[in-house]
């Protein structure tokens, strides 16, 4: 489908509070406005040509936002982009606007050199736009309840670009064999996301036992990075989380996790889409997964 009139261009200065609007009417909350500020402040790699704008007869439509990442898949690192949210007005919704926006990101990612775009999202509509089925989600449920006592007396400080090499590095071997990952950087603002519980537990001689991320008020941790799986231990007894967003084939589900009171699991989401912008580059990872020779 076509519109007449229909502009797609990538967001300019003085358009933020337009795309505030469109995300707010078109989700009928803020949430995702949050999200975009929050990229634009805090992200390194958001890049104003990958904010893309819908227009007609002068009036913002619609808004995709498409994120540089660097992501692990199938052992290497591959440069893909992030695609959220992806937001037209209600009005304007179902008549052609998102998947012209869609294009356009594709197209010029593709120009760019990018491999992949992955996105979350509704199953009956993506894949009319080149998503594919291909990924998912894991986690590590917790009974709290069976966790045993810490050893050790443990406090928090707040992560600094000092700790980032350490950081990197258990990020690294975290989750080397775990695809569509969003790797981190050696920015702070990659480490200490605003709005969320980001942290580093030490012991009292001042040795790291973990960095955990959470948000606020949550029983579930985004994130367990440690090098010391009885330090680890400790830091999941203190916080006794409900679940950790985690991977089978993670270093905590191997070296810390026990099966008496921790579970891990992986799996296919039909909202979970990925679509190649480099051919080919998707069956392998597919193939692995049907296969079962790799974890989603």
């Amino acid at each position: 489908m076509t519109i007449d009139n229909l502009l797609i261009r990538a967001e300019k200065p003085g358009d933020e509070s337009l795309i505030d609007i469109v995300n707010c009417k078109a989700f009928n909350e803020m949430n995702e406005a949050h999200l975009v500020r929050l990229l634009r402040k805090h992200y390194s790699g958001f890049d104003p040509k990958y904010s893309v704008t819908a227009w007609i007869e002068g009036e913002m439509v619609g808004h995709t936002l498409f994120n540089p990442v660097k992501i692990r898949y199938m052992g290497r690192n591959c440069s893909a982009l992030a695609v959220a949210p992806v937001a037209v007005i209600p009005e304007k919704q179902r008549q052609g606007v998102g998947g012209a926006m869609l294009k356009y990101g594709h197209e010029l990612s593709k120009e760019d050199g990018y491999e992949l775009a992955f996105l979350n999202g509704h199953p009956s509509y993506y894949p009319a736009h080149g998503y594919r089925k291909c990924f998912g989600f894991s986690k590590i449920v917790i009974d709290t309840e069976k966790l045993p006592e810490p050893t050790q007396e443990l406090y928090t400080m707040p992560v600094t670009q000092h700790d980032t090499p350490w950081l990197l590095d258990r990020f690294n071997v975290e989750f080397e064999n775990v695809d569509f990952t969003w790797i981190r950087g050696h920015s702070i603002e990659d480490w200490t996301i605003p709005g969320t519980d980001a942290v580093l537990w030490k012991t009292r001689d001042n040795k790291i036992a973990a960095y955990t991320l959470r948000k606020p008020d949550n029983d579930t941790l985004n994130m367990v990075l440690s090098d010391d799986p009885g330090l680890a231990l400790d830091v999941i007894a203190k916080i006794k989380p409900k679940a950790i967003e985690h991977h089978p084939s993670g270093w905590l589900n191997k070296n810390v996790i026990d099966s008496n009171w921790g579970e891990a699991t992986s799996r296919l989401s039909e909202a979970a889409m990925a679509c190649e912008l480099k051919e080919g580059v998707l069956q392998p990872c597919i193939d692995a997964v049907e296969s079962g020779e790799r974890l989603p």
